[in-house]
Parts: C-alpha cells; sequence; structure tokens
C-alpha cells in the first residue's frame, strides 16, 4: 500500500478526521442544495422536497424592482469600497515595509488587522451614531460605503502584506542605489509584484462587503436595500421561493467570481513557471 504523507502524518487516525471532515462537509453542502432543490417549485411556499419544476421563482426575482434595486445598489456599494479597500490596504501594506522599527511595525499590523476582530453589531452601532451627529450623511450610501471599505480592508491588507513579504529585500535598495525615486519604486517594482495579491484581496473584500447585511441595517438610507437587507426583510415577511431563488442566484454569481479569480490565478502561476524555466535554460 502506498505509504502516503496523510498516513505518515496521523497514522491509523485519518480515518476519523476524514469521516469528521466528511460530515463537516455534508453539513455545509446539504443545506444549500436544499436551498436550490427548493427555489425550483411550484408552490407558492417553500417545502422539501419540491413539488413539481419551474423556473417561475427565478423569473419572478428578476421581474422584481424590489430584487433587481436591491442587487444594483450591492454592486455600487461593493465596487465602490472594494476600490477603496484595495487602495487603503495597498497604501497601509506598502508603507509598513519602509518601517525599520520591528516594535512599530508589529503594532501597525495588529492596528490594521483589529477591524477583523470588531464585532460587526458594535462597529454599526459607531458608525450610526456618527450618522446622526452627520446629516449630509443620512441621505446618501456615502458612510455605507466608508464602513464596508474599512470593514474589508484588512482582507487586502494581509494578502498584499503576503505578496511583499516572498518579495527579494534587495530589489529597492538597489533601485533606490541606481537613482529611482520612491514613487518610481512602487510603481515599477512594488505593484507588479504585488498585482496578483491585490487582485486576491479585491475579490475577498468584494464578497465580503456583497453580504454583509450589518451595516445595512444601520447606515443604508430610508427606502434603498442591499441584496442582503431585502433577503433579510424576505425571511421575516414570509419563507416564499422568491427568497432562495435569489440565494441561488448569489451563491453561482459567487461561484462563477472565485472560479474566474482561480482560472486568472493558475494562468498566471503557469506563465511565471514558464519565464522561470526560460530563465535557467537561458
Amino acid at each position: 500500500m502506498v505509504d502516503s504523507p496523510l498516513r505518515r502524518g496521523i497514522g491509523w487516525w485519518r480515518l476519523p478526521v476524514l469521516g469528521v471532515a466528511l460530515l463537516t462537509s455534508l453539513l455545509f453542502y446539504v443545506p444549500f442544495l436544499v436551498v436550490v432543490a427548493t427555489s425550483w417549485t411550484e408552490t407558492s411556499f417553500i417545502i422539501f422536497p419540491p413539488q413539481g419544476f419551474s423556473p417561475t421563482w427565478y423569473s419572478d426575482v428578476l421581474q422584481d424592482p424590489q430584487w433587481t434595486d436591491a442587487f444594483k445598489v450591492s454592486l455600487r456599494v461593493s465596487a465602490a469600497g472594494t476600490v477603496i479597500s484595495v487602495v487603503l490596504g495597498t497604501l497601509g501594506a506598502l508603507a509598513l515595509t519602509r518601517l525599520r522599527s520591528r516594535t512599530a511595525r508589529r503594532w501597525i499590523r495588529t492596528l490594521f488587522i483589529v477591524p477583523m476582530a470588531i464585532p460587526p453589531v458594535a462597529y454599526a452601532v459607531g458608525l450610526y451614531s456618527v450618522n446622526l451627529e452627520v446629516a449630509a450623511l443620512g441621505d446618501n450610501l456615502a458612510l455605507l460605503i466608508l464602513g464596508e471599505a474599512l470593514l474589508a480592508m484588512p482582507y487586502v491588507f494581509v494578502m498584499v502584506s503576503s505578496g511583499l513579504s516572498q518579495a527579494d529585500p534587495a530589489l529597492r535598495p538597489a533601485a533606490s542605489t541606481l537613482g529611482a525615486s520612491w514613487p518610481l519604486i512602487v510603481w515599477r517594482i512594488d505593484l507588479p509584484m504585488i498585482a496578483g495579491h491585490m487582485l486576491a484581496g479585491a475579490v475577498f473584500a468584494f464578497a465580503v462587503i456583497f453580504d454583509e447585511v450589518v451595516l445595512s441595517v444601520f447606515l443604508a438610507p430610508v427606502g434603498v436595500k442591499t441584496l442582503p437587507l431585502q433577503m433579510l426583510d424576505a425571511s421575516q415577511e414570509a419563507l416564499s421561493p422568491q427568497l432562495t431563488a435569489a440565494s441561488t442566484l448569489v451563491s453561482m454569481l459567487a461561484v462563477l467570481l472565485l472560479g474566474a479569480f482561480s482560472l486568472y490565478s493558475n494562468r498566471r502561476a503557469a506563465r511565471a513557471r514558464r519565464r522561470a524555466r526560460k530563465a535557467t535554460t537561458a
């Protein structure tokens, strides 16, 4: 029998571990499959197993202004918040590499990651207090976008910091010795090295912002709903198959987004390997 790394690592305990992993996977996928199945039912309420097979509820979601408008609002908030979080997270990671004090780097890194540990409700209540004090922010999405961006920024910061840690530390001093200014070093050396990590951070930031509902409850203007907020309201009013149809569409969108990113990452890695082989054979 093949002496696999898994067997060498945990021995015969691998069978219980694999069993627990399988059960955990079922706990994740089975509810999702139930949601997908109930979205095709012909009845006007959620029932499993579904009765009949009809795409009516998908058509209703795509033609209902409440759902389409909420989807457009979520896209605007997610796109704007992602851009802000990528800019702030990337600038923070770049600035951190230029600090000489390890203590300062450690403290600043902690400050950038802290928003990931703050309870969203506490964060939303704090921003809501700001919203009450500044009347100009109450009728638009500015504070919601900024709040979502700050919530997603740590993910970008972590991804970009990971990319910078893999870079050759001698490149920047060499470029500076040759007379390059720091904006030129950032543009020609740093950004090309971390472009893939910035894209990965942007994907995570977009997903976090798009799915976030707590800030929308507190900061969305009156009469404006994001898609997660619309789904929350729909779940409280009546469990219609519209809700499961919308959930399925959002899940499929996430799968397509992550699949496209994975395909891009694989192609980028393949090109990098080909360039490395050419360099070694030249």
